[in-house]
């Protein structure tokens, strides 16, 4: 009997140790889990977005990137429309990628930052260095211990292991017809006095936000249809809390001019701009200052453990369906645009395999199922549907990668 008690205390010990040991390794990435204890979200290691191309990533952490390459945002010197995968030239691995308007970068596996493309509004973080686009990657010096980044269209943002949120390039800057009437730029990265530390990081075209290790939600940046959250439409350049939240969130996905979340409970709420259906409450006929200045539940989506968003935003569920809704002119939202100008509501979209990522690009989306295939759908403006233009380019086409890629 004795015997079996100490077995019993022994194996109890061994146990509660193996138990702590985990809990600390979760804190060290803070990855958002769900009530039920499943991964929502991480760093993605297959397809990675940019503002107008695409990078996926092989096996080896090699980038093959397309789309649009005049600013040298591919990584090579051809400084034109790219419209087939090709291998990005660096010798060295990277865990992800995210591209702006006109320039890319990526984090690599020991926690750094490397930019390239073009220069403007300090987006490659080097103090103002580099005045002319560079295909080269260099460091963004400040960094260290980096687990997340996300870029706008003209500025980023990097999360470290430690919570803490460091942005750079232009914070508020609006390029879309609801002008800035305030923005800032930082050559180098800044400190986002934050009230806690975060667990997740989203950076839309021109608004960011984060999720604290609360729950709560706070985001920054331009604000004239009310994505921040904050019950007004004021630019804010500094975190401020999102109001009214119905529950806790795991991770925020802020879009063009709106912004959604997956809550703990795997829902989905969204805010902000509306006139394109963009928060997919199924509102009919809606005016062009549409907009909701509190979070609301999108119907219809359960167990959502992806979001991704332009003026469009699609949804990835457990089992590896994608549902879209919002600006639909292109087909981005999946859906003929003939009938469908907007999707009001999300909308399945019709793919031959379950997805496991979503990234999205200006115009479009595009998926990797789990059968390592890679299928876009939207606007092939900037080729990212291949050479020729599909005559229903709401349906999703395949991408074709050339040998030696070696999918992950």
């Amino acid at each position: 009997m004795k015997r079996h008690l100490l077995i019993y205390a022994i194996c109890s010990v061994v146990f509660i140790t193996l138990l702590m040991d985990a809990r600390r390794d979760e804190d060290k990435t803070r990855v958002p889990m769900s009530a039920s204890g499943k991964v929502l979200s991480m760093t993605l290691q297959g397809l990675n977005q940019g503002e107008n191309h695409l990078c996926r990533l092989d096996q080896g952490g090699m980038l093959w990137c397309w789309g649009n390459n005049h600013k040298g945002q591919l990584g090579n010197s051809r400084f034109a429309l790219q419209p087939e995968p090709q291998a990005i030239p660096f010798n060295r691995p990277f865990s992800m990628m995210e591209g702006g308007a006109d320039y890319s970068c990526a984090l690599t596996a020991a926690g750094q930052v490397l930019c390239w493309g073009d220069p403007a509004m300090g987006v490659m973080g080097d103090g103002g260095a580099r005045v002319q686009p560079d295909i080269r990657p260099m460091t963004v010096p400040g960094l260290s211990a980096i687990v997340h980044i996300g870029s706008g269209f003209d500025g980023m943002c990097a999360l470290d292991a430690a919570g803490k949120v460091f942005c750079w390039g232009a914070i508020g800057r609006s390029n879309s017809r609801q002008r800035a009437r305030v923005f800032r730029t930082y050559s180098r990265p800044e400190p986002m006095p934050l009230p806690e530390p975060a667990i997740h990081l989203g950076f839309g075209t021109h608004h960011t936000c984060a999720v604290g290790a609360s729950g709560a939600a706070y985001c920054w940046g331009f604000n004239g249809m009310g994505a921040l959250g904050d019950g007004t439409v004021i630019d804010r350049m500094r975190p401020l809390r999102v109001l009214n939240l119905p529950e806790k969130l795991a991770t925020i996905t802020p879009g063009y001019l709106q912004t959604c979340a997956i809550a703990v409970s795997q829902r989905v709420y969204c805010w902000g701009a509306n006139y394109e259906n963009q928060l997919g409450d199924g509102l009919r006929n809606p005016a062009e200052d549409a907009k909701r200045l509190s979070p609301g539940r999108v119907p219809g989506l359960e167990n959502i453990v992806q979001l991704s968003s332009a003026s469009h935003t699609c949804a990835l569920n457990a089992s590896g369906q994608v549902f879209c809704w919002g600006y639909n002119e292109h087909g981005s939202a999946g859906q003929d645009p003939a009938r469908y100008p907007n999707v009001p509501v999300p909308m399945p979209v019709a793919l031959e395999a379950p997805v496991v990522e979503l990234a999205h690009n200006e115009w479009g989306m595009c998926a990797l199922t789990a059968t390592d295939k890679v299928y876009c759908w939207g606007s092939n403006k900037t080729k990212l549907l291949a050479k020729r233009t599909p005559k229903r380019p709401w349906l999703p086409v395949e991408i074709s990668f050339p040998q030696p890629f070696a999918a992950r």
